[in-house]
Order: C-alpha cells, then structure tokens, then sequence
C-alpha cells in the first residue's frame, strides 16, 4: 500500500488519516508474519476484501460478534476500516449528548458530579468491555478535547482476542505525530490533522492496559483480584459498545454482565451503546436496575452520520481494494446510567464553567431539542 501524504489532507481534522497509518502498520505485521512462517499464500488486501464482505453480509459491528480470529491480520484491519472511525465519534457523540442533557447552564450544576471531580484532579480513568482496537477510548479522548478538558486518561480493555494489543499500540503510538519527546516540533509546521491527534495524544497516560479477558466465560471472568476486575472497579466510566447483542445467545451472559454493574463504584458511568434490532435495551434497563443504577440518559434511537469533514473520499484507495465502502451511518440505542453515591444529591460543580465548554452544551442541547422536542434535560430542584 502506497503511504499517505498527511499534508495533502483536508482542511478539518480527520480520524481517517490515522486509520491509514494503522492499516498501512498491520500490512508491515502480515508480511513479518508470512516471512516467518514461510507462507506465500493469499496477499492481505485480498484477504481483507473477503473478511470485508463478510462481516458487511452478517451485518457484525461487534469484535465478539464475528466468529472469524482477529489473530489473522486481515480480520482485525477490515474491523479498522469498516468500523473505527464511526465507532470513535460515536462514543463521542453519546458522551458528548448525555453530559450536554445533564448539564443545567443556568446554575452550572451537573448529574457528572463524580466525573467532573476526578477531570478536574486531573486524572480519568476509562474501561472498555470488548473494545477491541479501542475505538471507544479515543471517543472518551476526543470529548475531552471538544470541552477543552486537560485531564489525563488511564484505560483499560478487556477483550477475548491478545491480538488486539499490538494493534492498539500502534493507534496511539500514531496518535503522537512529534518524532520523539525530546524533538520540539513548531506548531505553524504541523498540519491541523497532526496537531488535533497530537492534543488527543497528551490526553493518554501510559499507553492502554490491555486485559485478555472474555466476558462469554464467567468462570474465568472478573475473578477476584484479576487485572481486569481491578481496572472495572477504579473506571470513572465504563464503555460497553455493541456487547450485549454479541452474548446474548451465551450461557450466563446475563449474570456476567451483572457482575460488571455490581463492580462498578459509586459515581462512575456506564455507556452502553447497541443495535436497535439487538432487543437488549430491555434486557440491560432491568439489570441495571437490580443492580441499583440509575439512567440519567436514554436515547431509544439514535440516526448517525460521521462528521461531513471525514469524506469519503479520504479512504477511497481502501474500498477499491477491498470493495467494499467503510460504514458511515448507523441507527442505535445509547443509555448512560449512573452508580448513585452520597454526593449524588448535591448537583454542584464548583468550578465555572469555560466559554467553549458551555458553547459546546448549548450545540448539544439545541440538536438534541430539534431532534427530540420531548426529550428531558436535567433540572436541578434549586439554585446553586
């Protein structure tokens, strides 16, 4: 695959150059891998063409719904291609959405109480169930560079493949577009593209955890002291991105999941975002409530459509070899629920709030008003 010239990009910044420095990454590994074991088989892109076709016919959004390994370089760069980027902004857009819905302008006071505390200590920290490539954290980055939050974020993911890791390494790795720490790179030198992955670099604090770890075994699953069970227990948000409909059809998926609720501590969040024909909105409302969360955000469909500066045309070289065109819309549910804990009641931030953040909550909540008149926006019961 030809390399990409980053300064011929577009005007807006773009998710989709990093995709092709990580598809170009993943090319590199198949051909290490097929010097080592000796294989001259099928060429990548052809694999990844077939892997394509597939998963767009069984209509898999989902790592754990594919049944094909993501051991095999092809599998894990036509999930990059399809899905990453519509992935990220999603994330984006729910937290985005839920924190704008929970936010009174008025008194500046807010149901992400916690959230907003451990932003403002400076340190988030996110888990990830079936992440993958870790869509979903650089959707959880890319909110906090929207509000102009500087925390720093440590993450974690649990995934049944160990292949993944290498692949998410090398995603943040590109995210650092300055060529070494001790290398001042002049901002007038870099492209907007290189200076918007480099702000959501510096919001990464040691890399991504990465737990081997699958949910569909709850025998082996958040054992006691385990490195997963530790990172679910100390997230300030939990990320559970088209999951459920991928387990349903599990044995005990149902006391698995229930596990991760009971873990989560008090204060943190959980995203949950799937298929509207996954019919788990009703399966995940009545476990969150036996397990004492409450929904502070319910959207039962959601149309999206990526941003218009992430043309199509940005990844044009790819759907020719693959033939196939990388998913750029999807109708969802997202609920966000909420752990209460003892400062719940308070609805206080006492920090101002900064013009481009409140800005960015009034964008939110005018879109949110024009697409649903009848949706709810917190009220506090009084004045701060």
């Amino acid at each position: 695959m030809a390399e990409t010239e980053i300064k011929e990009g577009p005007e807006r910044p773009a998710i989709t150059w990093l995709i092709n420095e990580v598809l170009d990454t993943l090319c590199l590994e198949d051909k290490v891998k097929s010097n080592k074991e000796g294989s001259s088989d099928e060429s990548l892109e052809k694999r990844c063409a077939e892997a394509c076709k597939k998963r767009v016919a069984q209509k898999a959004i989902s790592t754990l719904a594919v049944k094909t390994s993501f051991e095999d370089p092809a599998a894990r760069m036509s999930h990059v291609y399809l899905h990453f980027t519509k992935n990220t902004y999603l994330v984006n857009s729910v937290i985005s959405d839920a924190y704008a819905a929970c936010t009174h302008l008025p008194t500046g006071t807010t149901v992400f109480n916690e959230v907003m505390k451990a932003i403002e200590w400076g340190r988030l920290s996110v888990f990830s169930l079936g992440g993958g490539p870790g869509d979903d954290i650089l959707g959880v980055l890319m909110f906090l560079h929207r509000h102009g939050f500087n925390a720093k974020v440590s993450a974690a993911v649990a995934d049944k493949c160990g292949a993944w890791e290498k692949t998410m390494n090398s995603i943040f790795k590109s995210l650092n577009t300055a060529k070494g720490a001790d290398v001042k790179v002049e901002k007038e030198k870099l492209s907007q593209q290189e200076l918007y992955l480099q702000n959501l670099w510096r919001r990464l604090d040691g890399g991504i955890k990465y737990h081997k770890a699958d949910i569909r075994a709850p025998a082996y699953f958040l054992q006691p002291y385990s490195a997963e069970a530790m990172a679910l227990a100390q997230a300030d948000i939990i990320l559970l991105p088209f999951v459920l409909s991928a387990i349903k059809d599990s044995e005990d998926c149902s006391a698995a999941l229930q596990n991760v609720l009971e873990a989560m501590k008090p204060g943190a969040l959980l995203v949950y975002i799937d298929t509207l024909k996954s019919g788990c909105t009703e399966t995940i409302n009545e476990l969150a409530y036996w397990c004492g969360l409450r929904r502070i955000y319910f959207m039962t469909e959601m149309n999206y459509e990526l941003p218009k500066y992430e043309k199509k045309e940005y990844l044009e070289r790819y759907s020719k070899e693959f033939e196939v065109d990388s998913v750029r819309s999807s109708k969802v549910a997202s609920i966000v629920f909420k752990r209460p804990s003892a400062s719940s009641l308070e609805f206080e931030r006492k920090v101002r709030i900064s013009e481009r953040e409140r800005k960015n909550i009034q964008q939110a909540q005018t879109r949110l008003r024009k697409k649903n008149p009848s949706f709810r926006f917190f009220a506090p019961s009084y004045s701060s």
